[in-house]
């Protein structure tokens, strides 16, 4: 958790990402979950995770940095957050649990179409009721662009348009 606050205090302003709001699904060999990204400002996002998997069922709220790569639909991003979830203790038992994991991954936003891909890398430290001390999970996720930036930039532009054109008419 350090080593984030550090990175994202001395990390130099990335204009990455080009949505604002994205949903979708997030899966691997083991899992399948649901993927939400709020972009909160740039280039911070948090990612809210629903995770099933064999033995348990995990929700994560990661906060991540993000930079480019190559323009601003390729991009890495970075980050750490609590999880928690329900494990099976045995065939009839559930236990809770909690921790705290990280984040590191690379993502692309196809151009004239609301779908953003990523690829990440979780390392988890299970810190109560889990039976693993860690966990490690790489997951694809397919998302579509709920709130792209592209409209919120042609509405700016309608509206200064109306503005710059309204007012010569007087």
């Amino acid at each position: 958790m350090f080593f984030l606050c550090f990175f994202l205090s001395t990390c130099p302003k990335a204009e990455a990402q080009v949505y604002v709001r994205t949903a979708g699904i997030r899966m691997d060999e083991t899992s399948f979950g649901l993927s939400v990204v709020q972009r909160i400002a740039r280039p911070i996002t948090v990612e809210g995770i629903l995770d099933f998997r064999k033995k348990d069922l995990g929700l994560a709220l990661v906060p991540r940095i993000h930079g480019k790569i190559l323009g601003r639909r390729l991009n890495y991003f970075i980050g750490a957050g609590p999880h928690c979830g329900l494990v099976k203790k045995d065939a009839q038992t559930l236990q809770a649990f909690w921790g705290i994991g990280g984040m590191i991954g690379l993502e692309y936003k196809f151009n004239l179409l609301p779908i953003h891909i990523s690829y990440d890398f979780r390392p988890m430290i299970y810190l109560d009721g889990h039976p693993d001390l860690l966990g490690f999970q790489s997951a694809f996720a397919i998302r579509l662009v709920r709130k792209s930036e592209r409209k919120e930039w042609k509405e700016k532009f309608k509206k200064w348009k109306d503005n710059l054109f309204d007012g010569d008419q007087d």
